[in-house]
C-alpha cells in the first residue's frame, strides 16, 4: 500500500489539496499514528529521554525494549511534529513530547494510554457488533459496563482517573474563565473524583464551601489531589450513588458526566439532583455540546467514543432541554469556551 503525503519546502508552492481517495486515506491512517502515541505513552519513552539526545538504543534500554522498534516508532512520531530527531539519529524534546512526560504539569500521557489502547481499544474494535445492535462494545467485549468493570480492576480504574485528570486540567482553566459561575454558599461536584473543577471554582470564591461527591472508593483516592491545598480546606468528600441520593446545596457541577449515561439515566440523575436542591438552585453542565448544524467539532467524535464505551452520548442544547425541563429545571444560558466545553447552566423551576 503506497501512501501519498506532500511535504512543503520553503521555496515550494502549496501542497495540492488532497483528492477524496487520498483524504480517506489520510483519516483512516490516522489509526497508525494514534497506536504509534500510544505505544510511546504506554512504554513511557518521553520520561526516558533526558535533557539532552539520546540513541534510541539507551532510550530502548530505560525502557526494557527493542532499539530498532523504538528508534522506528521515535522517528516517525518525530516526523509529525512530537519528538525531534538529529541528524545523527538521536531524539530529544520538543514542547509537545514534554507533555507525554509523567512529570509535566498538563501532562498527557495517563489519557493517551488509558483512550487509545488497553480496554478502550477493545471496545472499539466491537464497532461492527455495536453498530448492528446498539450495544456498548465495552459492553459486548468485557460482558458487563464500564464503570461495573473499572470496580473490578483497581489498576485499570486508577489509570482512567488519571487520564480524566489530566484532560480536565485543560478544560477547567477554559471554563473557569469564560463562565461566571455567580455567587453560591454550598457548591456539589457531582461525579467529581479528583475535585479539579471545584478547587478551582473555590479558589475563586474564598466564602463558599464544597462537597466532592463520587463513589466511596473514588473520593477516598481522590483526596490526596485537594488535601493540604486552601480550596481542598472548605471541601468535603462524601461517596454515594447518584442514581439514588446526592447531598444538598445551591450549585451543581456536572462536568464530563451525563455523557456517559442513556437519556433514561441521564434523567434519573438530573431528578435525584432536583430532589436534593435548594429552591432556588442551579446546575452547571460542563460537556462538549454538539452543534445543530454539520460541522467539524470535537463533540462528534467524544459521540462516538460514547457509543463505544458507555452506551451514553454526546447532545445539543435542544436535547439537553429535552432532558432538563420534565426533571424540573430551565435552561438559563449557555457559555463556550475557549476549549471545547461549553457550559449549560440551569435553574430550578
Amino acid at each position: 500500500m503506497t501512501i501519498h503525503q506532500s511535504v512543503a519546502t520553503p521555496d515550494a508552492a502549496a501542497p495540492a489539496s488532497p483528492t477524496p481517495a487520498e483524504f480517506i486515506m489520510q483519516i483512516g491512517t490516522g489509526m497508525w499514528l494514534s497506536r504509534a502515541l500510544w505505544g510511546a505513552a504506554r512504554l513511557k519513552l518521553a520520561d526516558a529521554i533526558g535533557d539532552t539526545p539520546m540513541t534510541p538504543g539507551a532510550i530502548a534500554f530505560v525502557c526494557d525494549a527493542n532499539a530498532d522498534s523504538v528508534a522506528r516508532i521515535l522517528r516517525t512520531l518525530a516526523a509529525f511534529g512530537i519528538f525531534v530527531q538529529t541528524s545523527e539519529g538521536r531524539f530529544s524534546h520538543n514542547d509537545v513530547s514534554r507533555h507525554l512526560r509523567s512529570d509535566h504539569p498538563e501532562s498527557q500521557r495517563s489519557f493517551v494510554e488509558a483512550v487509545f489502547g488497553n480496554e478502550h481499544y477493545a471496545a472499539w474494535s466491537e464497532l461492527e457488533a455495536t453498530m448492528r445492535t446498539g450495544r456498548a462494545g465495552f459492553d459486548i467485549h468485557y460482558g458487563e459496563p464500564v464503570f461495573d468493570y473499572f470496580r473490578k480492576h483497581p489498576e485499570s480504574e486508577k489509570l482512567f482517573g488519571e487520564a480524566m485528570t489530566a484532560t480536565t486540567r485543560m478544560v477547567d482553566r477554559a471554563v473557569l474563565e469564560a463562565h461566571d459561575f455567580g455567587r453560591f454558599a454550598l457548591a456539589v461536584d457531582v461525579g467529581g473524583s479528583h475535585a479539579s473543577l471545584l478547587s478551582g471554582l473555590l479558589a475563586r470564591h474564598p466564602g463558599s464551601r464544597g462537597i466532592v461527591f463520587d463513589l466511596p472508593a473514588t473520593v477516598e483516592a481522590g483526596r490526596v489531589h485537594w488535601q493540604g491545598t486552601e480550596p481542598g480546606r472548605r471541601i468535603e468528600a462524601v461517596g454515594g450513588d447518584f442514581f439514588r441520593e446526592v447531598p444538598a446545596g445551591d450549585l451543581y457541577l456536572l462536568k464530563f458526566i451525563l455523557h456517559d449515561w442513556t437519556d433514561a439515566q441521564c434523567l434519573q440523575i438530573l431528578r435525584t439532583i432536583r430532589a436534593a436542591a435548594e429552591t432556588d438552585a442551579r446546575v452547571a453542565i460542563c460537556e462538549m455540546v454538539l452543534p445543530e448544524t454539520s460541522q467539524p467539532h470535537p463533540g462528534f467524535l467524544m459521540d462516538l467514543n460514547m457509543l463505544a464505551q458507555t452506551g451514553g452520548r454526546e447532545r445539543t442544547v435542544k436535547e439537553y432541554d429535552a432532558l432538563l425541563r420534565p426533571a424540573g429545571f430551565r435552561i438559563a444560558r449557555v457559555t463556550p469556551t475557549a476549549s471545547p466545553m461549553s457550559v449549560i447552566e440551569a435553574v430550578a423551576v
